[in-house]
């Protein structure tokens, strides 16, 4: 009998969870979707951080081909009056070289890495509208089942019923119902017959009024 009882007990927990996760699955996948929204937030803010670096890049190595082609244009100018320091100039011109040219290759990297970035960003956020969306049909189609499975056929019929029995009670109230109300409406409706008519009339004479005006003057 123990041994029965414990083996219930584990089946009830068993269903229990599965109940439990069952239910959770629209806040489980709500939580799936803000670890992801947190990993979009990051991902961003690392994008911005390399993308700043990348204009960093770009300023420098503008710079230091504007240095370079200073130093150039400087040693051509003072080679004539002076050799060293257009050697000067020249070394100047060789340093602002090697500038450039590391430059390039970080500002290469950096932009590389931000394509890369940005492509992560962009694929992180199409996985977050995909599941938002899911998230949200799953969720009303849940919803749909839950309703239907409350309201079912008997409690369609019930409903029905209540308004066939409404209905029944109205027509017998209306059939209760004495005649003197029913002389009454008729007593009503012959005063407004009669006073449409005299209505009618009045309009009639006027517009005879008219025309007799009208053929007078003509």
């Amino acid at each position: 009998m123990n041994s029965l009882k414990r083996i219930f007990i584990s089946l009830k927990g068993q269903i229990d969870h599965v109940a439990d996760e069952f239910e959770n699955h629209e806040a489980l996948a709500g939580a799936a979707i803000q670890d992801l929204q947190a990993i979009a937030s990051k991902t961003r803010l690392h994008l911005h951080r390399v993308s700043k670096m990348s204009a960093q890049y770009q300023k420098q190595l503008a710079e230091q081909q504007e240095q370079a082609c200073l130093w150039s244009e400087r040693a051509i100018k003072v080679r004539a009056e002076d050799e060293q320091k257009a050697l000067q100039c020249v070394k100047r011109l060789r340093l602002a070289q090697q500038q450039v040219n590391l430059l390039e290759q970080q500002y290469q990297q950096s932009t590389a890495q931000e394509a890369k970035v940005r492509n992560d960003l962009n694929t992180i956020s199409e996985q977050l509208l995909v599941l938002k969306n899911k998230k949200e049909i799953l969720a009303a189609r849940q919803n749909r089942a839950g309703i239907q499975r409350e309201h079912r056929g008997d409690s369609m019929q019930d409903v029905q019923s209540v308004f066939e029995r409404w209905e029944g009670a109205v027509v017998s109230t209306e059939y209760e119902m004495p005649d003197a109300l029913v002389d009454t409406d008729n007593f009503a409706n012959e005063f407004e017959r009669e006073e449409d008519e005299l209505a009618l009339k009045i309009m009639l004479d006027e517009l005879t009024e008219v025309g007799h005006i009208s053929n007078t003057k003509n």
